[in-house]
């Protein structure tokens, strides 16, 4: 085994390698020991040649069924030095079923012309595997991962391969990658057609991840079928590396901080802020009618020749706490696992939206699931997105103790906002056991409840 993640061709293609070596090394075997004609024509040297053959065919065809099997059972482990790898191809599937008829029927037969077609097919057989082998000699590849991604984007990864032969050109060489995760698999490639000596070329394969969470890849595989397609030989790189998907970011909707502001606002507790009539300074623009006569400044207007006043803007933006609760059944469903995935989509979302279009307001987010962690606005927002990739569900989540907590250390001009993956008629039952009605917004990750304040693909 090469250590790499084999797909479905290559599994049909070992298998019936292996059964095929398995017929031609039986057949030819049981015909030199039970049939004396056979035996009487091969005698000697020539006979334990042939017996010789027989044996290394039954043992190869063994070696591949049962490697395929233990291949199916235990996990691919990770190779230390680069691996050689040789396999028969489809077409060499062919060949070797045509060789093999062509030498039992010189045997059974005794025709010579038959064995002289069998010793010229040998030619290009073993001319295809050494012309490969040289393909891949003293070449190496390497692998070049974006720093961070979101899913449902589409991604370039860049493989570098490198040849450094003095003299002889590599042809048909294509990079296979293996990607994991935790519920994807797949495999990516990339074909250069020429690399020539003591050079490198840079190619590209573009994937889409559709899971949020941590991808492994490697290992890297150069393969060649070059020059016949008989037979592909392999070289395998010890290159394995990770890269973190962030959930998938929609937007919010304009009801979305109207609401805010507005359940806001019913506070009586006002905040401090610099500037004239509690507002925030904008710009100095010319007068118009109706401006205030306080706001004109003179200065500019001395300078300008033409009356100018202060324009003020007023900052309505309120702080937030963010609470998210990431709870499943201990048998989740595939919608149970949906609201899971929307809810950290939409904590993503608001994290964006306040970080582009909020000035001074302050945002706490605490993540309730599999581990509990919070971030707040002093933090790396990268830092956040990363957490909200990794985190975790669980069947033990439960937010009321961090509702509590956060209703006691908040102002009364904040707002506080729960996402739960729970049911929507649990969620409510839940919240009203720890605060009133009009004290929380409370929103189950249900397309009903979010499509008002959050659009994503999924939810349009």
């Amino acid at each position: 085994m090469n250590g790499s993640l084999p797909n479905a061709d290559e599994k049909r293609r070992s298998t019936l390698a292996g059964a095929g070596a398995i017929i031609c090394g039986g057949g030819l075997l049981l015909s030199l020991l039970r049939w004396p004609s056979v035996a009487q024509h091969w005698s000697g040297f020539s006979r334990w040649v042939l017996v010789v053959l027989a044996i290394g065919l039954l043992l190869w065809g063994i070696t591949q069924l049962v490697a395929l099997g233990l291949s199916r059972q235990i996990a691919p482990r990770r190779p230390v030095w680069n691996r050689n790898r040789m396999a028969i191809t489809r077409e060499g599937i062919v060949y070797v079923l045509i060789m093999s008829v062509m030498f039992l029927g010189a045997i059974i037969g005794r025709t010579n012309m038959l064995m002289f077609v069998f010793a010229m097919m040998i030619g290009p057989w073993v001319l295809n595997g050494w012309i490969a082998f040289s393909m891949l000699r003293r070449t190496h590849a390497k692998r070049f991962l974006p720093r961070r991604v979101m899913a449902g984007e589409m991604v370039s990864v860049e493989l570098v391969v490198a040849n450094h032969k003095w003299f002889l050109n590599s042809w048909l060489l294509a990079a296979r990658d293996q990607i994991t995760h935790l519920r994807d698999r797949f495999q990516a490639a990339a074909l250069f057609v020429r690399v020539p000596a003591r050079q490198s070329r840079r190619g590209h394969y573009f994937v889409r991840f559709s899971q949020r969470g941590e991808y492994s890849f490697g290992p890297l595989e150069l393969t060649t079928h070059f020059p016949l397609g008989l037979v592909e030989r392999g070289l395998l790189f010890n290159d394995f590396a990770k890269l973190i998907v962030h959930p998938r970011v929609g937007r919010m909707t304009a009801r979305w901080r109207s609401d805010l502001w507005n359940a806001a606002e019913l506070a009586e507790k006002r905040r401090m802020r610099a500037g004239l009539f509690d507002d925030e300074f904008h710009r100095i623009r010319e007068y118009r009618a109706g401006d205030n006569p306080k706001a004109i400044h003179w200065r500019t207007t001395a300078r300008s020749g033409e009356l100018m006043v202060r324009e003020y803007r007023q900052t309505r933006d309120r702080d937030l706490v963010l609470l998210v609760e990431l709870w499943q059944p201990a048998q989740a469903s595939t919608t149970d696992l949906d609201r899971v995935e929307l809810a950290i989509s939409f904590a993503a979302t608001v994290l964006f939206e306040n970080s582009r279009q909020s000035h001074e307001s302050w945002l706490r987010m605490i993540v309730v699931g599999g581990q509990t962690f919070a971030w707040d606005q002093h933090a790396n927002l990268e830092q956040a997105l990363d957490q909200l990739a990794l985190a975790s569900s669980s069947p033990t989540a439960d937010v009321r103790t961090v509702i509590d907590e956060a209703m006691q250390r908040t102002s009364e001009s904040s707002r506080i906002v729960v996402v739960s993956s729970r049911p929507h008629h649990e969620l409510q039952m839940r919240t009203f056991e720890v605060a009133g009605p009009g004290e929380l917004l409370c929103l189950s990750a249900e397309v009903c409840d979010l499509s008002p304040y959050f659009v994503l693909e999924e939810l349009a």
